[in-house]
């Protein structure tokens, strides 16, 4: 009865300093809560605290949103095609040709942003013909 006192106070003890450990690591690793380690001097923290880095600004409205509705009705996470997703109706070797996988599996997962881009390095090496009706229609051509 008493190596089970034992066993129970030390699973106890072991337990809360292990979960009083892990919350501290979780509390770190996202940078919520408290730590509960010393205070660091203001010198030594603020050099270890980055910039937080600059979104990126949306494209103005232009040439690429007139394409996207003439392609999917200016739906940038149009999915209704089998075959071409996104706004601008990429097919899934095109869009991992020009750099697409860097952002999103398929278009239609990527932004408005990142799917311009995408379409830019397109209509950098195909023209317009990569969109033969629509880039007629809006003028792309």
């Amino acid at each position: 009865m008493a190596r089970f006192a034992v066993g129970l106070v030390f699973g106890v003890v072991v337990g809360v300093v292990g979960g009083a450990a892990l919350q501290l690591h979780a509390a770190e690793a996202t940078g919520n809560g408290e730590s509960l380690s010393a205070p660091e001097d203001d010198t030594s923290a603020a050099a270890d605290i980055a910039p937080s880095p600059v979104p990126t600004p949306e494209p103005a409205y232009g040439k690429w949103d007139r394409l996207a509705i003439c392609e999917s009705g200016g739906d940038w996470h149009n999915a209704r095609n089998p075959i071409y997703k996104g706004g601008l109706q990429f097919d899934a070797p095109t869009w991992a040709r020009y750099g697409g996988l860097a952002f999103a599996t398929r278009a239609d997962y990527a932004t408005r942003a990142q799917q311009i881009l995408i379409a830019e390095r397109t209509l950098a090496v195909q023209g317009p013909a990569a969109w033969p009706v629509c880039s007629r229609v809006t003028g792309l051509r």
